[in-house]
């Protein structure tokens, strides 16, 4: 790969002492000069000044050393390379060698000298300041690195001079300044790059643009406890940048992650849709347990939920699901068990750390964020009748139409049907579908100020952010402040601490559940003559917009205040310790108020029952505190590194509510003017404590830069298990070969590293007192005076920890100078002691407890592959495409009796003619495999359902036994498909999501065709595609059979997907243009999501919330 690091940013750390009393221990045969002066770094401490263009001309050097003094190694490294270098104080400043006059040469007279000086600014493509870049003389010893605006300047210069300029992360460049004239001017050498130049008149000025480096790997992994280098890491992961995250223009963190990695899987919800109050759940590589939410710590956690670090403390779904993506610096996935093991019981089911900006030294400078968001109801799956079809459905449905064949009866609904006919002939179409809809205007801004010196560096962060639903009176509201400052004791010492308060406010909306207006019939209509509301409709329910317009409150509000404090101490170069403590409190109140007028208490006569008030308060408190000592040490060929360290986390939860009814009127909501709490109800409370404590250590050893071997071991003790059981062991071994390195490799331009990992992870996603045998004191059992205790539940003292077994095999090649980069893995993952609930006899007191019985495995293949397919610095034009997918399977290897009961609940007849099948677990097959009855369609003769039983045979007769596997709802194949276009500052990105494979129960088909019911709307395959007579090939039995109809094959469908998640585009202005407006740098953006949808499955989807298609447009100032 070809090298673009600036060596000006090879240490940033000092030690005490001259470099000419250092000594140097290197070993290694072919080693790159960047690594040799990587060695120099950690073992003296030293800052190395230069270019990176120099090491272009470089070769590889051999060295086997042990304590030279530095001096005498930068010699040795130099002697046959064509650099130089100096020592000035604790600075080591590398240079291009002069050539020596041969006696044949011919004297030249001396260079005539440009004006005064030459001077420049140094920007990005985007024409962002590049602070830090290196301006050199080519040749010769003048040289100048970029102010924190970008600007530097060079005095002197010879005639002719070549200028090379280089910044980590940018492809170099050349300018040679030439004499135009009476003035001067400058060209690119390389004449591809003659874009990124331009000169200015009066006092010689240039202006050059780098171009980044495409491509190119990042340095360092962030595993949350230590940061390792790309080329020793053994595990599988993925690193996100914080601009990446930006650019793709999704709602929320989770979104945007399952988007730029298929691994991370974000559940997909048909019942809430966009509902900005509902947390999505994701997982990677698949579940790993069984998705029994009664056994989780409550109704919205995820047992498979991966573990959240943010700045290396645990965060929870919900947090991060708010969390201000303008704060976000790197997202690092985690996934296998050489990634995990130092998070031990936490870590099985992957682990997402995030780090967060940190603040820059300078002048102060302030950055604004303001994104304004049109977010549109997304009703483009919905098909229902209109007025004039929902009567025809009626007829021919028999609702107008008296089973008895009485007159009277008859007469009466002849009458009722005539006045439908006139109300549709007359126009009357109601849209219910946009009543409770609307289009929202959304905004958020962020306000961050930075700055400080060398020593002490601090940010501030400021947060305000409204996201409305597309459904009136629902929102989420986001404030935030943050305070960050960084302090540098002398050179090793650093204490950091950011606060954080962010307060957010979620409120429902008064209208309800989306379906009930999705059911109502269009020919019905909303206001009588009067205008006033028509109380009944046609479907015989109240008119859902009454209520609506009713005094309500129902909102969930949290405040959540953190505090983290880490000290970062360099002992000595090779030695550092650093520690971390946190304190998060969060503060959450849910309330809830419906009016006593409320069409739900029309047929309650008692006053003391009407009107409801409902309220919640919680309190959690977490504190969670690491300490590490990390060892680094180069011996010859041979790099070791060393890790240990030791981490506690407290986590206390408490909180007590109630529910009160009786109000009066809509005058007096307060709880004070309830009459009574409700009835057979009395207040309630929660309380949870958990504690545990970890111990780990890591290993990473490497021999020539070819070779590593990673090793980590873990020992956790949580509360949340039995007595017998606190403790438990984890561990992890990894290898990586970088084949490149060898020597029948033979190139630079291409790398190929191997890796493979084993591991032992854990889960602890559940109630802490499923180990405790509970009991509660009871007021209505009393004896002799005291009051008695009912056995809540029996405690497992022997409850052990999940346990899941990894293994990972993995890949990373880049071709042809980095045109094409592939990354690949392959794992299996057997989970063990899942715990399961165990039927018990009811004469114990209880049902079941819980006890550590289930076995799953998962594997898969993960697969990345992106092609640079243009590359043109002149034109500042580059492209790139990524193809990204993942393929997992899921096989359940052993199960609880409590299980296999809930199997014969699922079978049961009522059950079975449900909206949709739900879950079955069997030894042998995937949890998400798709059981339903086989049917072989709708007979021709009679309108009636076939169904096909196990052994073949044809039946009318529905049995639940004869239920088979059909298929998984899970996807053979699913990932992303991305194509990311730069021009000219123009930056345009689309994001594809695809899945292949996999089935799916259509509920529309089962619920909304055939299962309709006619006194409600429903789709219009209901009026078209049912049997009609005898000969009729349908998809659907006949509109007036009432017969129940089952979940069978019929309504099980292929489930493909292509959909155009994102499209972004931004552009950053020119600099020139920038400075007009007083600003450091503009950056203009506008996105879309969902812009089209292609699915094989036709079938409604936001239920209960309906989805969205969001317009977002924006801009970002620097100052």
């Amino acid at each position: 790969m070809k090298s673009t690091i600036c060596l000006l940013t090879v240490a940033m750390l000092h030690v005490h002492g001259t470099g000419l009393s250092q000594t140097v221990s290197f070993s290694e045969r072919r080693a790159s000069l960047q690594k040799v002066f990587n060695a120099v770094k950690s073992q003296t401490g030293y800052v190395v000044f230069g270019n990176a263009a120099l090491l272009e001309t470089a070769h590889a050097a051999s060295l086997n050393v042990q304590d030279m003094p530095v001096a005498d190694f930068l010699q040795l490294v130099l002697k046959d390379q064509p650099l130089t270098f100096r020592i000035a104080g604790k600075n080591i400043i590398i240079s291009e060698k002069t050539a020596a006059p041969s006696a044949m040469s011919v004297p030249v007279a001396d260079a005539a000298l440009p004006p005064d000086s030459v001077r420049g600014i140094i920007l990005s493509a985007q024409g962002t300041p590049l602070p830090g870049a290196s301006v050199r003389v080519k040749g010769g010893s003048i040289g100048a690195v970029t102010n924190t605006h970008g600007h530097f300047s060079l005095k002197n210069i010879p005639d002719n001079a070549v200028l090379v300029v280089s910044m980590m992360g940018f492809e170099p460049m050349e300018v040679r300044v030439v004499k135009n004239g009476n003035g001067y001017t400058a060209a690119a050498v390389d004449n591809r790059q003659a874009a990124l130049l331009k000169t200015a008149a009066g006092p010689f000025a240039i202006t050059v643009k780098l171009q980044e480096a495409v491509g190119q790997l990042k340095e360092n992994v962030v595993t949350g406890y230590f940061v390792k280098s790309r080329e020793s890491f053994t595990g599988a992961e993925r690193t996100i940048t914080g601009q990446e995250i930006r650019q793709v223009g999704t709602a929320n963190v989770l979104q945007t992650i399952s988007l730029l990695d298929p691994a991370v899987s974000l559940k997909e919800s048909i019942d809430f849709g966009s509902d900005p109050n509902r947390v999505p759940e994701i997982t990677i590589r698949g579940e790993n347990s069984f998705d029994l939410r009664g056994s989780a710590d409550d109704g919205k956690t995820n047992p498979n939920s991966p573990l959240f670090i943010l700045d290396g403390v645990e965060a929870g779904a919900e947090r991060i699901y708010d969390l201000d993506m303008n704060r976000i610096e790197t997202i690092t996935i985690l996934k296998d068990a050489s990634a995990t093991a130092l998070y031990g019981s936490r870590g099985a089911n992957g682990v997402i750390v995030i780090r967060t900006i940190r603040p820059k030294a300078g002048e102060i400078r302030v950055s604004l964020n303001a994104n304004y968001i049109v977010s549109a109801p997304d009703l483009r799956d919905y098909n229902l009748m209109n007025a004039q079809e929902k009567l025809q459905y009626e007829k021919l449905a028999g609702k107008w139409t008296d089973p008895l064949k009485n007159y009277d009866t008859q007469l009466d609904l002849d009458i009722k049907y005539n006045e439908k006919y006139k109300e549709v002939m007359r126009g009357v179409n109601t849209y219910w579908l946009s009543k409770p809809l609307r289009t929202s205007v959304n905004q958020r801004y962020n306000l961050f100020f930075e700055g400080g010196d060398k020593n002490f560096r601090y940010g501030i962060t400021l947060r305000n952010d409204n996201d409305k639903g597309v459904m009136k009176g629902s929102d989420r509201k986001r404030n935030g402040i943050g305070i960050t400052f960084n302090y540098d004791i002398g050179q090793n010492f650093l204490v950091r601490n950011d606060l954080f308060v962010d307060e957010v406010i979620g409120n429902n909306s008064p209208y309800g559940s989306f379906d009930i207006f999705a059911k109502e019939n269009p020919h019905d209509r909303i206001y009588d003559d009067n205008g006033n509301f028509i109380l009944k409709l046609s479907s015989g329910r109240d008119n859902p917009l009454i209520n609506a317009t009713l005094p309500q409150k129902d909102f969930t509000k949290y405040v959540a205040i953190q505090d983290n404090f880490s000290i970062d101490w360099r002992i000595i170069p090779a030695l550092r310790l650093q520690g971390r403590a946190s304190l998060t409190k969060q503060l959450e109140k849910s309330e809830y108020y419906r009016s006593p007028f409320s069409s739900e208490y029309a047929t309650v006569p008692e006053p003391e029952k009407k009107g409801e008030y409902r309220a919640l308060n919680t309190e959690m408190l977490n504190v969670d505190g690491n300490v590490t000592l990390a060892y680094n040490k180069v011996i010859d060929k041979h790099v070791i590194n060393v890790g240990v360290g030791a981490n506690v986390l407290t986590n206390f939860k408490s909180g007590s509510g109630f529910t009160a009814t009786g109000f009066l009127n809509d005058n007096m909501t307060f709880v004070e003017y309830a009459a009574q709490f409700k009835e057979n109800s009395k207040p309630s409370g929660v309380f949870d404590k958990s504690r545990m404590i970890g111990f780990f250590g890591n290993l990473n050893y490497g021999y020539d830069g070819r070779y590593y071997i990673d090793a980590s071991y873990r020992t956790d003790g949580s509360s949340k298990f039995g007595r017998d059981s606190r403790f438990a062991p984890f561990w992890a071994v990894g290898m990586a070969w970088n084949v490149n390195k060898e020597r029948f490799w033979g190139t630079n331009t291409n790398t190929l590293k191997i890796r493979a990992s084993a591991g032992s992870t854990g889960t602890v996603n559940f109630s802490s007192s499923q180990a405790l045998t509970a009991y509660r004191y009871s007021q209505n059992s009393e004896y002799n005076g005291n009051l008695g205790a009912r056995l809540m539940g029996f405690g497992n003292s022997s409850l052990r920890w999940q346990n899941t077994l990894s293994y990972n095999v993995g890949g990373d090649l880049t071709l042809f100078r980095n045109f094409l980069q592939i990354n690949v893995d392959g794992y299996i993952k057997l989970t063990d002691n899942l715990l399961l609930p165990i039927d018990v006899a009811p004469s114990t007191g209880f049902t079941s407890y819980v006890e550590n019985m289930g076995q799953m495995k998962n594997s898969g293949v993960d697969v990345r592959v992106r092609m640079n397919l243009i590359r043109d610095a002149k034109r500042n034009f580059n492209w790139s495409v990524t193809l990204a997918a993942i393929s997992n399977q899921n096989k359940i290897q052993k199960l609880s009796n409590a299980l296999q009961a809930m199997n014969a609940e699922a079978n049961k007849d009522s059950n079975a003619i449900g909206p949709k099948p739900l879950r079955t677990y069997e030894v042998g097959r995937s949890q998400s495999a798709l059981m339903v009855v086989r049917s072989a369609g709708i007979d021709p003769a009679t309108g009636n359902e076939i169904y096909i039983k196990r052994n073949g045979e044809y039946t009318f007769d529905y049995d639940y036994r004869d239920k088979v596997v059909i298929g998984d709802t899970r996807a053979t194949v699913e990932g992303t498909f991305s194509s990311n276009l730069n021009w000219r500052g123009f930056n345009l990105l689309a994001i594809f999501s695809y899945r292949v494979g996999g089935k799916i129960f259509n509920s529309t088909l089962k619920t909304n065709v055939e299962g309709a019911d006619p006194l409600f709307n429903a789709d219009r395959r209901v009026l078209y595609d049912r049997w009609q007579q005898p000969g009729s090939t349908a998809r659907f039995k006949r509109i007036d059979d009432k017969s129940p109809t089952y979940q069978t094959s019929r309504f099980v469908q292929d489930n493909n997907l292509l959909t155009l998640s994102s499209l972004s585009l931004t552009y950053d202005l020119p600099t020139v243009l920038s400075k007009k407006m007083r600003a450091e740098r503009i950056r203009l953006q506008c996105s879309a999501t969902e812009l089209f949808r292609l699915s094989t499955v036709k079938a409604e989807r936001g239920t209960m919330y309906p989805y969205a298609q969001t317009y977002n447009g924006g801009f970002n100032v620097t100052f």
